[in-house]
């Protein structure tokens, strides 16, 4: 399959030969070169009639860009159209890469590199000086972005790899523009309203020196040119195609990761829930004995084999590493998106500007009878694949996430069945035996298996040692006051209850949750003015709206006015009891407790 590159020159007889040189390095994909030459008086026509290698239309004057680059089409053979600055520098891989982009989707119209010079989303930073860094900064810059791309609405025409048939199908350049300038705008739109997709090729580099032609000019003359040809673009379109193209949202595509085992209970049921809203499905399966992978295959081929080795983020990394599309989206087998969310994630692709690095999501874990969300926290969920973003953990994971960070309101839905209820904590008991020093994290999530397994002693040690640190993150030490309060409730440890649930005012301000705790307290020891304290503030506090620490929605709704009811009853205050009932009926309207006091109540107060 050849690639036709067709390069304009006007002068710039060095530029122009280091720029061929460096196409002759670094490409043994199949092309042919074409130059077509304005009119030039440096030489640079001498140059060309010495070169075997390329293909030549000479001009008796500048015809321009749009002009010159549509000479060069009529002239070529291959399938492959590349339009070439002839002020840039190609390195290693670039040709191969953009065109493997360009045919990893018949929807793709045109692919661009990124580079040093050039406006928009094409342009990254760069750490070399000077020419002699660039090969090692493009091999370097290229490696890590490996297969990476980003969709995009416009690119820009100093490199411009199409297909002839889609050239073919939305015309060339539109020559009105002249000299040049908006062309590659126009063209760009043209692309797009074919239904076609503009995208980065992020481990293609280009070095580009930039406007070497333009200069010539001189800056009165330069901006005189663009807004004419600003004006020529508004005429043809009746709007500012340019403000569109930069302001436009772009449909950004999802791979969906997953890791599995033995999940073929619940994995039909996840995938169904997403299947619509993702462009790619990956399953690695970890040493599944059932029919997980049999499931998996009526939604993707995509399967991949992992040994398993004690290391969920081992896992989830080997996961991301197979994903193609911009962004990456995890779940569980046991998770879903409910139809409302799916509906809400399908906007978000339509909606979302791909500069964001990562979308946070609700994730709910527990409902009550009614359907009301009673346990959940926040999660980052979907994020941008280029950021190379990675898990840390072996056990009890998390993905390490920076940059441009939104929030939405789609949740997920944890809809758990039991699992090996011993693997997490023998995880963490090996890598003990093995001397292994745990982080603040380690020590806070083993401590959480141990309390799960009712080994409270000895979770409430590792608790401690957590908060010992002073390194935890602030949600998981006030998780671990809480649990702490939890492990000395059981071990009939009344005064560390106590000292632990008000320790976790240290970390922030008061919390519904703690609150509630304290009125408990109270109450269990019949100190119901305290309790009526503590419960009341849980009522008047705000619910966050949102949270990444796990939320327990009952301390923020309903649970301080239905305890209220108890203390206010206990003291003989009725009609503050009865109107505390309804304020918790507002929340939980069908709870059998709220027609209980009703009743209660209309006997009391009749009396």
């Amino acid at each position: 399959m050849k690639t036709s590159i067709i390069i304009l020159t006007y002068n710039g007889l060095e530029v122009t030969k280091q720029c061929i040189e460096s196409i002759r390095v670094h490409t043994p994909e199949e092309y042919e070169l074409i130059v077509v030459d304005n009119n030039s008086d440096d030489g640079t026509i001498e140059y060309l009639k010495g070169q075997r290698d390329i293909k030549t239309v000479y001009n008796n004057e500048n015809m321009g860009f749009a002009k010159g680059c549509n000479q060069g089409v009529e002239v070529a053979e291959g399938q492959n159209i590349l339009f070439l600055n002839n002020d840039v520098l190609v390195t290693e891989g670039w040709l191969k890469n953009m065109l493997r982009l360009l045919y990893s989707d018949y929807k793709n119209g045109m692919v661009g590199p990124v580079s040093n010079y050039v406006s928009g989303y094409q342009q990254i930073p760069v750490t070399y000086r000077d020419i002699t860094g660039i090969d090692e900064f493009a091999k370097q810059y290229c490696k890590i972005n490996a297969g990476c791309y980003r969709t995009v609405n416009r690119l820009i025409g100093f490199c411009l790899l199409v297909k002839k048939e889609i050239l073919d199908e939305v015309g060339n350049f539109d020559e009105q523009f002249g000299i040049g300038n908006y062309e590659d705008d126009d063209l760009c739109y043209r692309v797009l309203q074919k239904g076609y997709k503009l995208k980065i090729a992020l481990d293609s580099f280009i070095h580009h020196i930039g406007h070497t032609t333009f200069k010539k000019l001189g800056q009165a003359k330069l901006n005189e040119l663009l807004t004419e040809n600003r004006k020529k673009i508004m005429d043809k379109w009746g709007f500012d195609v340019t403000n569109k193209l930069h302001t436009g949202k772009v449909e950004v595509t999802i791979s969906l990761c997953m890791i599995v085992k033995n999940e073929e209970k619940t994995l039909k049921r996840c995938l169904d829930s997403v299947n619509e809203a993702v462009d790619e499905i990956i399953i690695v399966d970890t040493g599944s004995g059932d029919k997980t992978k049999e499931i998996a295959l009526k939604y993707t081929d995509k399967i991949f084999d992992f040994q398993w080795i004690n290391d969920f983020s081992a896992a989830r990394n080997y996961a991301f590493s197979k994903a193609t599309k911009e962004y990456i989206l995890w779940l569980d087998a046991d998770d879903v998106i409910d139809d409302e969310d799916r509906k809400k994630l399908i906007a978000l692709k339509n909606a979302m500007d791909s500069s964001v690095d990562s979308v946070t999501m609700n994730y709910n874990l527990a409902y009550d009878k009614n359907g009301n969300v009673t346990s959940s926290l926040r999660r980052n969920r979907l994020v941008r694949r280029a950021c190379h973003f990675k898990w840390i953990g072996a056990v009890h994971e998390y993905l390490a996430v920076y940059g441009n960070i939104i929030n939405s309101d789609i949740a997920v839905i944890h809809e758990s069945i039991e699992h090996e209820s011993d693997r997490n904590i023998k995880i963490y008991e090996e890598r003990l035996n093995k001397g292994e020093e745990f982080s603040p994290r380690d020590l806070y999530y083993y401590a959480n298996e141990l309390r799960d397994h009712g080994t409270f002693d000895k979770a409430a040690e590792f608790y401690e040692k957590f908060l010992n640190t002073g390194q935890g993150w602030v949600e998981d030490n006030i998780g671990a006051c809480g649990k702490l309060a939890d492990c000395y409730y059981n071990l009939k440890d009344r005064s560390r209850e106590l000292m632990y649930t008000l320790k976790s005012f240290e970390y922030d301000s008061p919390r519904a949750e703690f609150c509630c705790r304290l009125g408990y307290y109270f109450l269990n020891l019949s100190k119901y003015r305290e309790a009526i304290f503590w419960y009341k503030l849980a009522s008047e506090l705000e619910k966050p709206k949102e949270s990444w620490g796990q939320m327990n929605h009952s301390c923020w709704t309903w649970l301080p006015h239905l305890q209220l009811c108890v203390c206010y009853d206990r003291l003989g205050e009725h009609e503050l009891a009865s109107r505390h009932n309804e304020l918790a009926a507002q929340y939980i309207p069908d709870d059998p407790r709220i027609d209980f006091n009703r009743k209660y109540f209309e006997n009391k107060l009749k009396k």
